[in-house]
């Protein structure tokens, strides 16, 4: 049975050779699409978690894990309050404005609206070429990433709101958004002058900042959301729930391609092979035999494409990373894409392999 499973599968390449590339195509859907928003979004969230403040606060009720120019809502006033709270060391008001239309049209981008002064008080970054950003105009700064990958220098420009920014220093560490242009600026183009989206709080002793959220809490009952930047990086890859319903949405894609592919092509192998079938019964084999002889085609099929889509993946991975992209290869999402791809394979042949298994015997062998 194994020789006639390895004929059959040679006697038509081409076929075999396109439904592998189906199911890889499924394997490559689920890892490297799950990868890259895993990668995207925790990478997203290391970076604003090395801002080096403690505390995030958005207003209470907003949505998502980091507020967008959309809930730029929080009186900047609120600022001079919680630097006067208990084991505040420092505190800044920042604007966020993600724009979804990146440099090349597509894509999703996100500037920080800062007041340099005070936000270097609460992070760790600090200017490593050109000056230091200036509390308005058009102008903007860049991390060190940003201006390798996009080869963005000093005296160069970015589009932004509408305007053009010109670039007045690159700074390090990666933190928060990769660009950023003064906040006053940013509040004059998004109409919310003396508002920020958030604000970042330095805390005196870092052991002591579940103690002073909690001062902070009291002291403004039902005004904040609180979040710890520590926890950032887990909440940005996990805490989506849009992403997530985007994910099992290519996750079902993937399973659906998959078990298409193999359904049609067992189904055509089972028309083509009416009478090899009919022989088998004639020679006593049970229904079971002849359904089972489909169905390790099947897995065989979707075995080798489970290999090839892991191999292109990785390959993907390879080649993406090395162009700054992020990419999370977690086995769990590895292993999910490979029982996906087996099963879709024993799925996709069940209904050919059980018409094989109901034929007549006579028909079969009179089948021209």
């Amino acid at each position: 049975m194994n020789n006639l499973v390895v004929s059959n599968l040679t006697h038509h390449p081409g076929r075999t050779a396109a439904s592998v590339i189906g199911v890889a195509v499924g394997v490559i859907l689920v890892v490297l699409t799950v990868g890259l928003v895993r990668g995207m979004l925790r990478d997203r969230g290391e970076r604003d978690a090395n801002i080096g403040a403690e505390l995030m606060m958005g207003e209470q009720g907003q949505s998502g894990i980091s507020p967008t120019s959309q809930s730029a809502t929080l009186p900047i006033s609120l600022v001079d309050e919680i630097r006067k709270v208990e084991g505040v060391a420092a505190a800044t008001g920042i604007t966020q404005n993600l724009e979804l239309k990146g440099e090349a049209g597509l894509g999703i981008r996100q500037v920080d609206g800062i007041d340099f002064a005070s936000y270097v008080n609460v992070g760790k970054i600090h200017i490593v070429k050109g000056e230091a950003l200036p509390p308005t105009g058009d102008f903007a700064i860049v991390d060190e990433v940003e201006g390798a990958k996009k080869n963005r220098k000093i005296g160069d420009y970015i589009e932004s709101m509408d305007r053009k920014f010109k670039i007045v220093g690159v700074y390090s560490p990666e933190a928060g958004a990769r660009i950023k242009i003064p906040l006053a600026t940013m509040q004059e183009g998004l109409n919310a002058q003396g508002k920020c989206s958030m604000i970042l709080v330095k805390c005196n002793n870092t052991d002591e900042q579940e103690a002073v959220a909690r001062r902070i809490d009291a002291q403004f009952p039902d005004k904040f959301r609180i979040l710890f930047t520590r926890d950032l990086p887990e909440l940005f890859a996990n805490g989506f729930s849009g992403f997530n319903i985007f994910l099992n949405l290519v996750a079902g894609l993937s399973a659906f391609i998959s078990i298409l592919v193999i359904l049609l092509t067992m189904y055509t192998s089972v028309t083509e092979r009416t009478r090899q079938i009919g022989i088998m019964k004639a020679l006593g084999a049970s229904k079971s035999a002849i359904a089972w002889v489909f169905e390790k085609e099947a897995l065989f099929i979707s075995g080798l494409g489970v290999v090839v889509g892991l191999s292109v993946s990785f390959l993907a991975r390879w080649l993406l990373t090395s162009k700054g992209l992020k990419i999370e290869m977690e086995p769990k999402y590895i292993a999910a894409a490979v029982l996906a791809g087996l099963l879709s394979g024993l799925i996709g042949a069940l209904y050919p392999a059980l018409r094989a298994a109901r034929q007549d015997p006579i028909d079969a062998l009179s089948y021209e």
